[in-house]
């Protein structure tokens, strides 16, 4: 995900905006795949549910009979004559009905939306998105739906008239679709308002399912029934989303954040406007959608506020890192009698910095540990070509191990195991690797009595002016960690959930950037991608932090400089998906080549591999630009190595000037070869792609018009890359080298050559999500009964993920009965399940892209997967 003043993922080889309209196949086809293996049905009775799920802060003690609250309601299927919508008026008396009673504050409002386009919540991205229309949205307590905007609702109802399009039972396109409206809902829900849960409601004629959305998956309900007490139900459901135990003012609310007020946003503009930031008032289009976080800093354990006013990408896919990336300045304000002021002490003026705010997978290394390798063994003079970390930790694990230490102590306290004790089973200690070694609370930064920051609670800091009390020495209060999810742990007791969660992270980075494409002068480009490599080669050498995802979205022009370090004209930064190695000497021990030359070979091991959960982990980078040997099917058990990642630099040079600048290939045209070499989603066609493009590059080499220092260097970088590609014919192996790769950008960059001003394009094809490969989400065989996608579709995973030339061999695990939680899976048809997947650095609507050369028809010889498991998705293993 890019930290930018702008959405990289505005790059893609789709040729019209159909592509991202309600009724495009693309769209239909990716939130299949977005669903599959991600719906799980709570076999639990209703009420625990809703006691389980939405934690209680007051006891709901009212007296008056709602059970007849719907009984001029008549669910209208859709039929010739009929519209579902002609018992709508009835349907929002009766919700009216059931919240009448509720304190004024705490009372909801229910509107008919059904004929309203609610958009994208960030008008930034809303060409990526289509429209929705719930049919019935609800305000927050004691507010009104004054416009139809994701700010002011709070959650929705989808309503279909017949217990027959109730859609989780299910098969077929008709359901996907019904399940997709809730889907989307709470994808919107989600990031309009920073939640960490989002819930939704589904009446399907007289029969009512309730459905909790998190990064992971979904939850719903059993069914209960208007006609059967189901009013009284409903009341407690939204008694309980009113009354959260922690967070305010609705169930799933993150209580770190703040959303802006106009006191915030006044105070933000004067901030900007003091400290004269560059193009400040171009930033605060959207100051309203802006809010207040507090990061967590796992060095000092304390809170640091920030104000969030610009958001520059945003991650689209549901179920995913959901990564948002922000322009932010710190909150010096403090708390006076519950609201903030300035400090009449602080005359600091405002710095922008940037704000990546993602849900990483818990089998990851924490991005914060690879800034925190790279600070320890690169000072900042020398810190070249590599953005900074300034705050920042994992907030889920924080409170992971808080929720553990509190269940210890319960433990001890009553002489016995958790099992015994009142409060939930613990699925968490049997989680494959233990993470305590990452934030063991007992071993936090003892407090520092002149720290100006409050020390850090992931149930949001006092707003008193008090002092914070030490979480060491208080119990957490909930059932459940909720800034890390459990979604596929409830219920579970089994290690092999573990991976399939995701935890909450904030960090705060120094540098600004803009992508890219955004350049005035070719040039720009050119040397940004040069101080990238650098900061490629300081961080392996001197750091052994291999960055293995280089993407368009992660190489970025430097926006503005800092004085405290080594300027650069760019920078590398997103290390989610980094590696790290414990010794150097190892490293290089294992090379083929001198390590001055740092091109460490195939025999590298990241000394992580060795754990169990790392194994999980699979071939990893944004699909268009990964190098081509990682593509080929043909070769097995590839190590990433530094040549991998070079190659990748080339890659999205190559990009960026097929798209943006005035470029032919012989009379063919940049985005025509754009089209051609970058294919996503099918090993075999893109890596053929690449190398048809490297040979006719050799014989007809790529002309930049009015820019020889252009043309040349790719002529240069083609010819290294040509070599390494195909260095088993040529026996010309690692001629990818830092030294080499940069003596050519080197000489492009001299002085005396003649570089054109004001030589950008725009490129007219629609902006894509390129996707960051991940470990693969897949469903191999779903519960019979259970399948809820069109099975005449193929399908290519959980994820999004390609066809593989592996396939996993995995029985399904039995249900057994002690269980609350069963895996609606979707089958996989028509195509061999992949070990490898399409995690999200998208911003745009789950789409299943089509490149041309790529087929989603099952391979010959190959038979179709048509069962059902019980199992939830399984893990991918490592390669050998």
């Amino acid at each position: 995900m890019s930290i930018s003043t702008c959405s990289f993922s505005r790059s893609t080889s789709w040729s019209s905006s159909s592509d991202v309209k309600y009724d495009s196949q693309a769209v239909k086809k990716g939130w299949q795949d977005e669903l599959r293996g991600r719906v799980r049905e709570y076999t639990g009775p209703i009420a625990e549910f809703i006691d389980k799920f939405l934690p209680c802060s007051t006891p709901c003690t009212l007296t008056n009979d709602v059970t007849r609250a719907f009984e001029s309601y008549q669910p209208k299927p859709k039929t010739a004559g009929k519209r579902e919508t002609d018992s709508y008026p009835d349907l929002l008396n009766g919700l009216e009905k059931i919240v009448e009673q509720f304190e004024a504050d705490k009372r909801l409002t229910f509107k008919d939306t059904s004929a309203k386009d609610i958009f994208f919540p960030f008008d930034a991205f809303k060409d990526h998105h289509h429209y929705t229309a719930p049919d019935v949205s609800v305000s927050f307590p004691g507010k009104d739906i004054p416009s139809s905007t994701w700010q002011h609702i709070s959650t929705v109802i989808e309503v279909k008239g017949d217990e027959k399009d109730d859609p989780f039972p299910r098969r077929g396109a008709t359901h996907v679709r019904t399940v997709e409206q809730l889907a989307k809902s709470a994808r919107n829900l989600l990031l309009a308002h920073g939640l960490l849960a989002a819930f939704v409601v589904g009446i399907y004629g007289d029969s009512i399912r309730l459905a909790r959305f998190d990064h992971t998956c979904v939850i719903v309900s059993q069914p209960f029934y208007l006609s059967v007490n189901g009013a009284v139900v409903l009341r407690k459901f939204y008694w309980h989303f009113t009354h959260p135990l922690i967070g305010h003012p609705i169930a799933g609310v993150d209580p770190t954040v703040l959303p802006f007020g106009l006191e915030d946003q006044e105070w933000v503009k004067s901030e900007l406007r003091k400290a004269k930031v560059k193009n400040w008032t171009q930033h605060i289009g959207e100051l309203a959608k802006g809010r207040r976080v507090e990061v967590y800093d796992e060095k000092t354990g304390r809170a640091i506020p920030y104000l969030l006013y610009h958001v520059l990408d945003v991650n689209g896919r549901l179920f995913s890192r959901a990564t948002a990336v922000w322009r932010v300045i710190e909150d010096t304000r403090i708390w006076k009698e519950g609201r903030l002021v300035p400090d009449p002490a602080c005359k600091t003026l405002a710095k922008p910095r940037i704000l990546k705010e993602a849900w990483r997978q818990v089998v990851r290394t924490a991005e914060t540990k690879f800034y925190q390798r790279l600070d320890e063994c690169i000072s900042d003079e020398e810190r070249h070509g590599l953005a900074k970390m300034v705050c920042g930790g994992d907030i889920g694990e924080f409170e992971m191990q808080w929720w553990k230490q509190t269940m210890e102590r319960r433990e001890q306290a009553v002489g016995m195991t958790s099992d015994a004790t009142s409060g939930p089973s613990d699925p968490f200690h049997k989680t494959g690797p233990s993470d305590a070694s990452l934030h063991p609370l007992n071993d936090s930064p003892d407090p520092i009595d002149d720290s100006p920051y409050p020390l850090f609670t992931s149930l949001g800091g006092r707003r008193d002016g008090g002092a914070q009390e030490d979480v060491r020495y208080t119990d957490f209060p909930l059932p459940y960690p909720q800034h890390q999810t459990y979604s596929w742990r409830v219920g579970d007791e089994d290690e092999e959930y573990y991976y399939l969660e995701r935890s909450h992270m904030r960090i705060v980075i120094d540098d600004v950037g803009r992508c890219l494409t955004e350049f005035t002068s070719s040039r720009e480009v050119v040397a940004a991608i040069r101080d990238a490599i650098i900061g490629h080669q300081r961080a392996w050498t001197r750091a052994q932090v291999m960055h293995r995802d280089v993407s368009l979205g992660n190489v970025l022009i430097t926006d503005e400089e800092s004085p405290e370090r080594a300027t650069s004209s760019g920078f590398l930064h997103d290390f989610d998906y980094s590696s790290m190695v414990e010794s150097l000497r190892a490293a290089i021990s294992q090379s083929r080549v001198d390590p001055a030359s740092s091109n460490v070979g195939e025999g590298t091991e990241d000394a992580e591999d060795a754990d169990a959960a790392v194994r999980r982990k699979e071939r990893t980078g944004t699909f268009y630009y990964m190098a081509a040997e990682l593509l080929n099917p043909k070769r097995q058990g590839i190590v990433h190595d530094v040549h991998h990642d070079l190659e990748s630099f080339y890659w999205v040079l190559l990009w960026v000037v097929l798209r943006h600048t005035d470029c032919a290939q012989d009379h063919i045209t940049g985005p025509q070869l754009c089209r051609s070499t970058f294919v996503f989603g099918d090993d075999q066609a893109s890596y053929k792609a690449k190398r048809h493009w490297l040979l006719d590059n050799q014989e007809t080499p790529i002309l930049v018009r009015g820019n020889q220092p252009l043309t040349r260097l790719l002529a240069d970088l083609s010819q290294l890359v040509f070599k390494q590609v195909l260095g088993g014919f040529f026996a010309q192996a690692n001629t990818l080298t830092y030294n080499a790769v940069l003596a050519v950008f080197d000489a492009a960059l001299a002085p005396s050559q003649d570089w054109p001003s004001n030589d950008w394009k725009e490129c007219t094809l629609l902006d894509p999500d390129p996707r960051t490969v991940g470990p693969s989400i897949i469903s191999e065989r779903p519960a019979k009964g259970s399948v809820m996608v069109d099975p005449s579709l193929p399908s290519r995973g959980a994820s999004g993920s390609s066809r593989s030339r592996n396939n996993r061999k995995q029985k399904a695990k039995p249900s057994q009965g002690k269980r609350q939680l069963a895996v609606r899976s979707a089958p996989v048809l028509g195509s061999t399940p992949t070990k490898r997947g399409f995690s999200a650095v998208d911003t745009s609507e789950p789409v299943a892209m089509e490149a041309s050369g790529s087929s989603n028809r099952p391979r010959a010889g190959k038979r179709a997967r048509t069962q059902a498991t019980m199992a939830p998705p399984p893990a991918p293993q490592p390669r050998r």
